[in-house]
């Protein structure tokens, strides 16, 4: 009887889950602008995007990445850090108080405001804090907030505005705000209850940093004489390309641009700041002085460590990469390629998902600006716009690559005055098609990119292109699909249907279904069997539809707030949700490639999933502290330019990570520090000239333990 009981339960169990699939994330890369940086100690906090990174700055020359916070759907505005306590502040969920007595674990304290209130509350900008009171800026609002009590921050004040806030400075019961077109405005403030708008003055205001008697700011216009009378004994604007931000230590100015960042000097008895030192093409939008080194938030470019000893003569001593926002990809046996915006391509490693490997950039040089990239023939297509001389010559550009990154060709397209971010490439066996959005879609003859027809409808927001044999389907931003025929000469409209409003994205064809990302209708499932008059057969309402790829039976389906569904398809037009993720980030793409499936996210970069479905790894395992302390592996390894070492902590302990060649002789340490109990992964990048090829160990030492792994550098 307890035997036939067993056979039952077993089969129960294989028949409910026979069909059981799940997905689990095995890792994340950085691609996305740093646009706030501060620190405390060897740690630095960076608002990667919409990621709260955490580094350790031991090895000033490679920052070493030690843990992320997610799980935001908005960019981080501004960083402050104040003795034991990190304030960050996110453009849409406003501002989040962490305790950081443990620098690499952040506490989350409290939340600004308590309850999201889009009556007052629409959009975070700015922040400044003085004491107990944090003042903070915003899409047609200013506000204060006592942060006594972290954990339930009280508003003071509050007054609505006409318009939105850039940058804020406390300084002396005023408030300076930096308010864009709206002028550059001073608030005077008796008490962080009350406060009032004493005056503006025009013009077109970035930045603002209230010093002594020397109001210094950044505009985008031409100041004007008058300027001077409003606020005081002087005025100093910048001349920066947008300029972003000015701090100021011991009479020394450091300002930073969309081009550039510089240093200036504050002389007695001198009306402006002495301009003495410039470094040009390095966007630099926030920063941080810790003792003899500054941090700079470089926006697309990462952020980058310089050594201010001298500060007339600063010099670059480490660099974290990143990029700019991350907009399409394909993938290609193993290698991701990301089109980064103007960063270029990335071209990621993914050989070993759970250690992603940037494996080269290139394309910039090229193009001003990516939109797509594809494979083809062997080659990698980019499609995107230049910044052209004459207002004649054509400005939108396929560049074609080699798989690993070289330049093999070009092949000027069109010009475009507007340049639509919706820009995709496409190939079938006979033609080569491009998305630009209202501009239209460009069909090209794929041996030689020559134009053969431009399909143009002015209220028609061209998104996503799928071709099929003669059949051109293609998704419309503002909602709706569009069929047209090709090979019969010009191209013929053959028909369409609208199935949402604004819900056009993402599409692709499964057999006589076309799968279509439908925006607020979730995904949809049109029968298109006969092209003359597709039929909405089938839907599943989502938050918001973004895009979508199959795999097999499985198609993997991106909802706007990062919660990525998978459905089984196998019986279309019926659908079955076998599994999601929840609500974060903004997954904006979607691609896979066996069973890993990559999630391009607005705000958060690359995130790598793996789809499981074996019955034996069906329980999900929640995070449990290492039972032990040691290196677990090194991965690439043999490696040719950095390799990932990976290390279990079993308690928070004292931890030295180096490097050393045969010989015992140290080559570089990556962290020495107090760190938590936990996983950890640290890239040993060696440098390519003094490092010669050969064998190194990783060498972990805490008090109780000491653990090697062997390195085979290859050259």
């Amino acid at each position: 009887m307890k035997k036939l009981t067993l056979l039952l339960l077993i089969l129960v169990f294989s028949l409910i889950y026979a069909d059981t699939y799940w997905v689990e994330k095995v890792s994340r890369v950085d691609l996305n602008p740093v646009e706030a940086i501060h620190s405390k100690g060897q740690v630095v906090y960076a608002g990667v995007g919409g990621m709260l990174n955490i580094y350790n700055i031991y090895q000033r020359d490679f920052p070493q990445l030690m843990g992320t916070i997610e799980g935001h759907s908005s960019r981080i505005k501004a960083i402050i850090v104040d003795d034991q306590k990190l304030y960050v502040l996110w453009e849409k969920e406003g501002l989040e108080i962490f305790d950081i007595s443990d620098p690499y674990t952040p506490i989350m304290l409290g939340k600004f405001p308590h309850i999201p209130d889009e009556t007052k509350f629409t959009r975070f900008t700015c922040m400044d804090l003085e004491g107990d009171i944090v003042y903070i800026g915003g899409a047609n609002f200013v506000a204060s907030a006592s942060v006594e009590t972290p954990e339930s921050p009280q508003l003071l004040g509050y007054l609505g505005l006409n318009g939105e806030l850039m940058k804020i400075d406390f300084y002396q019961n005023k408030l300076f705000a930096a308010a864009g077109e709206l002028g550059l405005g001073l608030f005077m403030v008796p008490n962080p209850q009350n406060f009032y708008l004493y005056g503006t003055q025009e013009g077109i205001y970035t930045t603002i940093k209230a010093y002594r008697d020397i109001i210094l700011y950044g505009r985008l216009d031409k100041p004007s004489p008058e300027e001077r009378k409003l606020f005081g004994p002087h005025l100093f604007s910048f001349p920066f390309e947008s300029p972003r931000i000015v701090k100021v230590r011991d009479d020394v100015v450091f300002a930073g641009g969309m081009a550039n960042f510089a240093t200036y000097r504050l002389i007695e008895n001198q009306k402006d700041p002495v301009l003495v030192w410039s470094i040009d093409d390095f966007p630099t939008v926030d920063c941080v002085l810790k003792d003899d080194n500054i941090y700079l938030a470089n926006s697309y470019e990462g952020f980058s460590v310089f050594d201010i000893t001298n500060v007339e003569k600063p010099f670059q001593i480490g660099r974290v990469p990143t990029s700019d926002v991350p907009k399409r990809g394909c993938i290609v046996n193993n290698k991701f390629y990301v089109a980064a915006g103007r960063s270029g391509i990335i071209l990621i490693d993914t050989e070993f998902p759970e250690n992603p490997v940037i494996e080269n950039r290139f394309g910039s040089d090229y193009l001003h600006t990516v939109w797509d990239v594809a494979y083809h023939d062997g080659s990698i297509f980019a499609i995107g716009a230049r910044k052209v001389k004459s207002e004649f010559d054509k400005n939108i550009y396929i560049e074609e690559f080699d798989i690993t990154g070289n330049w093999l060709a070009e092949y000027p397209i069109t010009r475009l005055e507007k340049l639509d971010p919706i820009g995709e490439i496409v190939f079938s066996e006979n033609y080569c098609a491009l998305t630009m959005g209202s501009e239209g879609i460009y069909i090209l003859d794929p041996d030689n990119f020559e134009v053969l027809y431009n399909i143009n409808d002015g209220s028609v927001q061209f998104c996503d292109i799928v071709i099929s044999q003669d059949y051109l389907y293609a998704s419309d931003y503002f909602g709706g699909y569009q069929i047209w025929r090709l090979g019969d000469g010009t191209p013929k409209f053959v028909s369409s249907i609208r199935t949402s409003e604004k819900g056009g994205n993402g599409i692709e064809l499964v057999g006589k279904y076309l799968l279509a990302a439908d925006g607020p209708n979730g995904l949809a499932i049109i029968d298109v069997s006969n092209p003359e008059t597709p039929n909405l057969v089938n839907s599943y309402p989502t938050i918001w539809g973004t895009d979508l790829v199959t795999e097999d039976n499985i198609l993997y389906f991106s909802d706007g707030q990062g919660a990525m569904k998978v459905f089984d398809i196998s019986n279309l037009p019926e659908i079955k949700l076998v599994d999601e993720l929840p609500h974060s980030g903004y997954w904006t793409h979607i691609y896979a490639e066996n069973n890993t499936i990559y999630g391009i996210d607005a705000f958060a970069g690359i995130y790598i999933y793996k789809l499981t479905s074996s019955l034996q790894d069906y329980a999900r395992k929640s995070p449990v502290v290492p039972s032990e302390t040691k290196i677990i592996d090194a991965l690439p390894n043999p490696f040719n330019s950095a390799t990932s070492i990976s290390f279990l902590l079993s308690e928070k302990t004292d931890v030295n990570l180096s490097i050393y060649d045969m010989k015992g002789q140290k080559i570089t340490t990556l962290i020495d520090d107090v760190v938590p109990a936990g996983k950890y992964t640290l890239r040993w990048t060696p440098d390519s000239k003094n490092i010669p090829s050969g064998t190194y160990f990783a060498v972990l030492n805490t008090p109780d333990v000491r653990s090697e792994q062997r390195l085979l550098l290859v050259k």
